[in-house]
């Protein structure tokens, strides 16, 4: 039996709570703060992309709502 070294690209996505003035504030704010203690949810996944697909799971971008 051999043995190997396997790095898995991950993505998922990540919950932080802050207060902030406003959306773009609390984006900052929170890219700032988030650690592993955030991740929500997360996908192990053969590739990211290949050509113009993308494989990652939604959201695919950082959104920012007033609680």
């Amino acid at each position: 039996m051999k043995t190997f070294n396997v790095t898995i690209p991950i993505a998922g996505h990540a919950f932080v709570e802050v207060e902030a003035e406003d959306e773009k504030a609390a984006i900052a704010k929170a890219m700032d703060e988030v650690s592993r203690e955030h991740l929500e949810e997360w996908t192990p996944l053969d590739r990211f992309n290949s050509g113009n697909v993308c494989y990652c799971p939604h959201p695919w971008e950082v959104t920012a709502e007033e609680a």
